[in-house]
């Protein structure tokens, strides 16, 4: 990776990192609006090193500011929630990057499904394990969604467009 694309994931990072670490009270347990998520869909614009970006600014928020009064669990979803992260930024990535407005749409409602589908099936046993509260894998995941839809659809989606619309008045072109 060149320095500018170092330099553009440790920034997506930091930012995804930061918004964790100020806001767990909505970043974390069953019904949560993770902020941070509304960075994803920037890998439709910026390419892979917001992939990376989101992957690593995950792991870091989540093993700062972590609700579960483990240092294990707090890495268990620092790691957990990373790949889950990765996933979805690389799925969204592949589908469009640089591509029309559709297929970004579609994009980003794929990342909703597959970080609410993913964290949710791993979210139940953090809150029996840590606060010995029992749900189902349908209202885990159910009580994920409506966050994921605000913060990455409705605040991601839009953030992404705007980024795209200045990048093109700038003339700065993001190389992959």
């Amino acid at each position: 990776m060149e320095s500018r694309k170092i330099a553009l994931a440790s920034l997506i990072a930091s930012l995804y990192a930061i918004l964790v670490y100020i806001l767990p009270m909505t970043s974390f347990l069953l019904w949560q609006v993770r902020i941070a998520d509304s960075l994803l869909p920037l890998v439709t614009v910026l390419g892979y090193p917001a992939v990376i970006g989101v992957s690593v600014g995950c792991f870091i928020g989540n093993i700062l500011a972590a609700p579960w009064g483990s240092s294990g669990l707090n890495f268990l979803d620092a790691l957990l929630g990373s790949l889950v992260n990765f996933v979805a930024g690389y799925t969204a990535y592949k589908l469009a990057y640089r591509r029309g407005f559709l297929l970004r749409v579609a994009a980003v409602l794929s990342q909703v499904m597959i970080v609410s589908i993913g964290v949710g099936s791993y979210l139940r046993w953090f809150l029996l394990w840590a606060f010995n509260t029992d749900v189902t894998l349908v209202v885990s995941i159910a009580g994920v969604l409506p966050g994921s839809l605000v913060s990455i659809f409705f605040l991601g989606l839009p953030l992404s467009l705007g980024v795209e619309r200045a990048l093109k008045t700038t003339g700065y072109r993001v190389e992959v």
